[in-house]
């Protein structure tokens, strides 16, 4: 694939649009989709829960006749994250290489390998299974870096902040479908977990190859103020020494590292006993509604189109909003007298921040074309996953005393079904088996997420009061306002 600095040199300066191109939208949609193809094939196994996943492998994976072999489990999940926090920065040489798409198209092809080889092999060699999945999360690294990369060079900035907005939908929208179809989707394929997986290769494929066709790089006539030029990484470091931009990446790991506590914990929260600190629900109930309640970051393009219509200086206050929003749900979770203010705080914070961290990237470094692009939303990538793998090690105290209460009721119904009863006879039991719990001293405890949130959370507010643009950008031309001279460079 040719270099568009090397084709359009010497060729007269196209000036970037203002209005946006009709074509944008399509290629907004397809890219898109591509991201959200790989979500099912990453996210089956919560849509089916463990325990089903577990008693499948008992039966057909003699690997697991071994019970002790089945602390692998966590590598399933695991595993992808990592792979991903592993290409995060190394993608950014691929769209240098071979420009946005062919680079989205290497990261859904990747995400189709690996998938195809964890079907082909989650009956048989279970470890060759776990490498598929961890080529799945190099190919998920891969496409959500070149993936708004190449969303950034169809809008302009009048639309960009919603259309990003748009597209960083990808993760709750496909993790929310994926919870809702899964289980379904399992019964049909014949409770196979191997034509479970080939479902969503296919799938993956697919918005692979609509991708494909669909989406082309725009015309120098329909470029927005990024532009395509891929330059070389040395030409483009010198705009990495924005302080506004690196308090932003280092606020989105910590956005991260929050965020994916309240997903990671809600469900359980919502099953425990409410004497015990919980809500007392059933699983279907708390699914139903615990999905819903991650899932808000679907309403970023309402975050989005507050911060197009945001006054340049002032963009910072919506990261400011978000990270603020986080930190105040943070004092207010796992109360359950305040469920209400956490669901609502909780939403605001995913909206804005899943609304401005990668619009705003762009923003800041956009003279150094598609290369800067992608060099800044790989270290978004990085700080993204790297939030995601502390989570669980910070929490890890308050973890304990939840699923020491979640498991109250839990082994009450088993202990039932063991001795022979009904449900009828769960009732009871489990109003015996929390009042021993009580007195053991077993309970939920708000406090142990308190001092491990709060305090990251005040830092991201401060961190975020540094997207502020200088007093110099502020008073003079909007922040990263090329020069004519850059203009035409860039084009």
């Amino acid at each position: 694939m040719s270099n568009p600095a090397v084709a359009t040199a010497g060729a007269p300066a196209a000036k970037p649009v203002e209005k946006t191109p009709s074509y944008a939208w399509p290629c907004l949609i397809v890219s898109l989709l591509a991201a959200v193809g790989i979500v099912f094939a990453w996210m089956w196994l919560p849509g089916i829960t463990f325990p089903v996943f577990k008693n499948w492998l008992a039966e057909n994976n003699s690997f697991f006749a071994n019970p002790a072999n089945f602390g692998l489990l966590s590598n399933v999940m695991g595993l992808v994250p990592i792979g991903a926090l592993i290409m995060a920065l190394p993608t950014t040489f691929l769209v240098r290489k071979f420009g946005p798409k062919a680079t989205t198209l290497i990261g859904v092809g990747a995400a189709v390998v690996g998938s195809a080889i964890s079907a082909a092999f989650v009956g048989g060699n279970f470890y060759v299974f776990l490498a598929g999945r961890f080529i799945l999360g190099l190919g998920l690294s891969t496409t959500v870096v070149a993936g708004p990369t190449c969303v950034s060079t169809w809008f302009p900035d009048s639309t960009r902040g919603r259309a990003m907005a748009i597209w960083s939908c990808w993760a709750p929208v496909g993790i929310f479908l994926s919870n809702f179809v899964n289980d379904g989707v399992y019964h049909v394929v014949g409770s196979n977990m191997a034509n479970l997986q080939w479902v969503w290769v296919a799938v993956a494929a697919l918005c692979g190859i609509l991708f494909a066709v669909v989406f082309r790089d725009p015309k120098p006539e329909e470029r927005s103020q990024v532009s395509p030029e891929r330059k070389p990484l040395k030409a483009v470091l010198k705009f990495f020494k924005s302080r506004q931009l690196w308090c932003l990446i280092i606020m989105f790991a910590i956005f991260n590292y929050m965020n994916y506590a309240f997903s990671q914990y809600l469900k359980t929260w919502l099953q425990t006993p409410e004497a015990l600190g919980g809500f007392g629900w059933d699983a279907t109930t708390a699914g139903l509604w615990g999905g819903l309640i991650v899932a808000c970051g679907a309403l970023a393009p309402l975050g989005g189109l507050i911060l197009d219509k945001t006054p340049k200086s002032k963009k910072f206050l919506c990261v400011v909003v978000g990270i603020l929003g986080l930190t105040i749900c943070s004092a207010l979770a796992f109360h359950a007298e305040f469920f209400i203010p956490y669901v609502i705080f909780f939403c605001i914070g995913n909206m804005m921040l899943n609304a401005c961290c990668r619009p705003l990237v762009p923003t800041f470094v956009f003279k150094g074309g598609a290369t800067a692009v992608a060099f800044g939303l790989s270290f978004l990538t990085l700080g993204q996953y790297a939030g995601q793998i502390v989570t669980s090690y910070a929490l890890a105290p308050f973890n304990d005393g939840l699923t020491a209460a979640s498991n109250v009721a839990i082994n009450a119904k088993q202990a039932v079904l063991a001795s022979g009863g009904t449900p009828a006879d769960f009732g009871p039991a489990i109003g015996q088996a929390v009042q021993e719990a009580v007195a053991q001293g077993i309970h939920v405890d708000p406090m142990l997420a308190f001092w491990a949130l709060v305090p990251i959370g005040v830092v991201g507010c401060i961190l975020s009061l540094g997207v502020m643009p200088s007093k110099k950008q502020a008073a003079g031309a909007p922040a990263g306002k090329p020069s004519e001279g850059d203009a035409a460079a860039q084009h």
